[in-house]
């Protein structure tokens, strides 16, 4: 005996085929909005870390001044060689030694231990100066210290 798989009433399947795509819409529904919450808003992002004025350029503090914890997101430490001599940056500023990106590194760790600090050397600089600079951060107690590396 044969079955008649017509529909009855003379209705199309249109609800039938309209289930997948549903489907679709809200899968990719949940994606973007999943996805969209990992994006960092431009206005918590920091506008000066650590940033020296002019006026206390030219003084000797032993320790620089603590910056806000709000303002504090990342470190980003560069280094650079230039003519036989080490360039060091500090979020894009020049910091003239190894032994102040030490005190600037004590300094922000007091407000917030878990910051993340990037070392960014060169391809032209010394994997024992950038090494340097990655046993310095651990030594002061940053938790997350990463080495970029290309």
């Amino acid at each position: 005996m044969r079955t008649n798989y017509s529909n009855p009433r003379g209705r199309s399947s249109l609800d039938s085929m309209m289930t997948p795509m549903i489907d679709v819409v809200f899968l990719l529904l949940v994606f973007f909005l999943t996805t969209a919450s990992f994006q960092r808003l431009e206005k918590l992002l920091p506008s000066s870390v650590s940033a020296q004025s002019e006026s206390t350029l030219g003084t000797s503090q032993d320790t620089p001044p603590t910056p806000p914890q709000e303002d504090i997101h990342d470190c980003v430490i560069k280094i650079k060689a230039q003519a036989g001599q080490l360039e060091y940056q500090w979020n894009g500023l020049v910091v003239g030694s190894v032994e102040e990106i030490e005190r600037r590194l004590r300094s922000i760790l007091k407000v917030r231990a878990d910051i993340p600090i990037i070392v960014d050397p060169e391809d032209t600089v010394l994997a024992g100066d950038a090494l340097q600079v990655y046993d310095i951060s651990k030594r002061v107690g940053a938790t997350s210290v990463f080495m970029v590396a290309r």
